[in-house]
């Protein structure tokens, strides 16, 4: 789970403030949705005012949990370039003795199905990258032995 005060790509700042107001939409339905099922009489055995309020209670959870990251997010802008390496970021890395570079974005849990070749800050790679500057080499332990990636560029 992302942490608060985090930084966030537009796109996920833009993606989570969406789903957000969708979610925010809902409350009235699921309200209305156990009012009537209250109006049936017996709540003991009442499924459709259980399952109303389980998912009230999720709504309400994920509301806060979205309004909590959005409040404190940092959001990185397009083009940004930054001294180290931070979630929202595009590494270019050298792997070892390999000429051919690789470019990894770090990026939130919420992000990762979203681009390629994302790394979250909490993956062996994301964190081994994070904090670190262009020209450090950092150590990966990887299923056949540790790997060395060279930081080359960050954007």
């Amino acid at each position: 789970m992302a942490a608060i005060g985090q930084t966030l790509t537009r796109e996920s700042y833009d993606r989570l403030s969406s789903e957000l107001n969708e979610l925010k939409k809902q409350r009235a339905e699921v309200s209305d949705e156990i009012r009537e099922a209250r109006e049936q009489g017996d709540l003991r055995e009442n499924f459709a005012y259980h399952d109303a309020k389980n998912r009230q209670g999720m709504l309400e959870a994920r509301i806060s949990l979205l309004e909590s990251r959005l409040d404190d997010a940092t959001v990185l802008e397009a083009g940004a370039t930054l001294e180290q390496v931070a979630i929202g970021t595009s590494v270019t890395v050298k792997r070892g003795n390999e000429d051919r570079e690789r470019i990894y974005v770090i990026v939130t849990e919420d992000e990762l199905d979203s681009v390629d070749h994302g790394a979250t800050a909490d993956s062996p790679i994301g964190s081994a990258l994070m904090g670190q500057r262009v020209g450090q080499t950092v150590k990966v332990e990887g299923p056949n032995g540790p790997i060395n990636f060279e930081i080359l560029k960050i954007s």
